[in-house]
């Protein structure tokens, strides 16, 4: 039985560089539910601290490049809920850290239901805006 939970809350981990694990391990402890995919050159991995889902994504040689969470939204900042209500609801709230450069990746629905996922920094600017 412990192998099989194991394996379900460790996915990946096996094939993921140890420089990638103990970078991941001094930046976010020893966190559970850690799921590991590797995406081109890059290691990622999808966990939860409290409530908030995380996502961070490391260099092969362990530099952390992105962290991603998906936030409440209730935390959605002024200039973002702007542009999410020039669309419609908002649905979905992903703050971007890049390095310390902060980007909002947005799903929102207009009154006909058609959902667009927007790209914006965090003064609200567009980067990118697609249809889903």
């Amino acid at each position: 039985m412990h192998n099989i939970l194991h394996l379900i809350f460790n996915t990946g981990k096996k094939n993921t560089p140890k420089v990638v694990l103990d970078a991941f391990v001094a930046r976010f402890g020893d966190s559970l539910n850690i799921e590991w995919h590797k995406e081109n050159d890059n290691y990622e991995a999808v966990f939860y601290r409290d409530t908030t889902e995380i996502i961070a994504i490391f260099s092969a040689s362990g530099e952390l490049l992105e962290q991603k969470y998906n936030l409440d939204l209730r935390l959605v900042t002024p200039p973002i809920a702007h542009q999410a209500s020039a669309i419609g609801e908002l649905m979905n709230l992903i703050e971007i850290d890049r390095q310390g450069k902060i980007f909002y990746e947005i799903i929102a629905r207009d009154g006909m239901l058609d959902r667009y996922s927007v790209l914006l920094e965090d003064n609200g600017t567009v980067l990118e805006k697609r249809k889903l």
